[in-house]
Formats: structure tokens, C-alpha cells, sequence
């Protein structure tokens, strides 16, 4: 029953600290054109990639790196 109640405690445990590493804070924000509207979209990342600026936005690009030309504007620097 101890070993029962250890596992559920550890699972309770791991599984309520699980999201803490994962979250990340907006280093800008952009605006997407999508479906002929203007969309809201967080960054998380800035990169050069062979001369090419990349963003990694979040929904609705899916948390992925994609190019700079899919946004009309950014209050990103680089």
C-alpha cells in the first residue's frame, strides 16, 4: 500500500511540474497575413540562417522556425 501511494505521489508530482520547463516568454511580437486577415502572432526566437531571418512564432505557425517574409510587421530588432 506505502509503494502505492509513493508512485501516485511521484506521478501527482512529476506530472504538475511538467509544464515548467517548457514555458517561454514572447521576445516580440508580429502581425501575419492569414486567409487575407491580419493575425496576431507571438515570437520566441530569432535566428540568421544563410542570410535569411528566421522566427520562431507560435500558433498558428505551430511553435516553428519560419521565415521573416510571412510576417507584414514585427516589433522584433533584428
Amino acid at each position: 500500500m506505502t509503494k502505492i501511494m509513493m508512485a501516485i505521489g511521484l506521478a501527482v508530482l512529476v506530472s504538475g511540474c511538467s509544464g515548467i520547463l517548457e514555458k517561454q516568454h514572447p521576445v516580440c511580437n508580429g502581425t501575419a497575413l492569414i486567409g487575407g486577415q491580419e493575425t496576431s502572432v507571438q515570437i520566441y526566437g530569432v535566428r540568421q540562417v544563410a542570410n535569411q531571418t528566421q522566427y520562431q512564432a507560435g500558433d498558428p505557425f505551430g511553435w516553428r522556425w519560419v521565415s521573416k517574409t510571412n510576417f507584414i510587421r514585427t516589433t522584433c530588432d533584428k
